[in-house]
């Protein structure tokens, strides 16, 4: 996939850019389905979603979703956990497309690049305990210490994402800032999201402008790039996918391992079925 010098030269002058056409929809459409199968895991008798062709991109899905969110939470996490491991989420990752506009973008060889921090995200309408204010990803993710240029966040529509389905807020020009010295708070249980926050102060020397994308559009953004979740008003649920390039090979670079969690739900659930043999 080719990128024009328009294209890289909006990106070092804003610090972020949308590419459409990375992913086909039929790959977007695995990924959904996906989750749909995990969700029949745990909802099985779920047949008012039985007559659907694409029962993963009705509204109708999205409903039994927010319903199973709200009438039993710990399963519903213990889903979203499931889909984090997903292979079909990884290979949003591994795509030639994908890769070579990376490499492209950080100006380096696709072989020569890290990925972290691979997420896949279910934002329901009128969320607020999981949304995220103003912030860098470079404050999470400091694979490379010292040069926020040396990372490249990619954020993955899985729908059509306009204004009221919680576009992402984006400081233009913001990522000039370098690495800014956050607020934090930490999270507060297994399911809440950890807050390192840029300042207000900070923020507002910048115009806002909103990254809205079409289903399989990538939004691309410097790690230092201020940004956050927007308010989901619509009555869809914002899919997306998260995760980070790295310059490997770059003197900064800052070598991770993984820390597995594991799910305290599905961990006693497992536990009772071997009891039970």
């Amino acid at each position: 996939m080719n990128i024009s010098r328009d294209q890289l030269q909006f990106y070092q002058d804003n610090g972020y850019i949308c590419v459409p056409g990375i992913f086909p929809i039929g790959q977007i459409d695995r990924v959904r389905a996906m989750i749909y199968r995990l969700f029949r895991k745990f909802v099985p008798d779920a047949a008012e979603l039985d007559g659907f062709a694409e029962p993963w991109n009705d509204i109708a899905f999205d409903r039994a979703m927010c319903a199973l969110r709200a009438s039993d939470p710990k399963k519903f996490g213990a889903l979203y956990d499931c889909a984090q491991s997903s292979l079909e989420l990884l290979q949003l990752v591994t795509v030639p497309n994908c890769l070579d506009v990376a490499a492209a973008f950080l100006g380096d060889k696709a072989e020569d690049l890290s990925f972290s921090g691979l997420m896949l995200r279910m934002d329901v309408p009128e969320d607020r305990r999981n949304v995220l204010t103003w912030h860098q990803d470079h404050a999470y993710y400091p694979q490379n210490l010292n040069d926020g240029s040396a990372g490249l966040v990619y954020w993955v529509a899985l729908q059509d994402t306009p204004e009221d389905m919680g576009a992402l807020h984006i400081c233009a020009g913001s990522q000039r800032e370098g690495l800014v010295a956050p607020e934090t708070r930490d999270k507060q249980d297994y399911i809440t999201t950890e807050q390192r926050a840029v300042p207000d102060s900070a923020v507002a020397s910048y115009q806002q402008t909103r990254g809205v994308c079409k289903k399989g559009d990538v939004l691309l953004m410097h790690m230092d790039t201020f940004h956050r979740s927007g308010h989901n008003t619509s009555d869809r649920i914002r899919f997306s996918v998260i995760y980070r390039f790295h310059r490997m090979l770059a003197d900064d670079y800052v070598p991770f391992g993984l820390l597995y969690q594991y799910n305290p739900y599905m961990m006693d659930r497992a536990k009772a079925l071997a009891g039970k043999r």
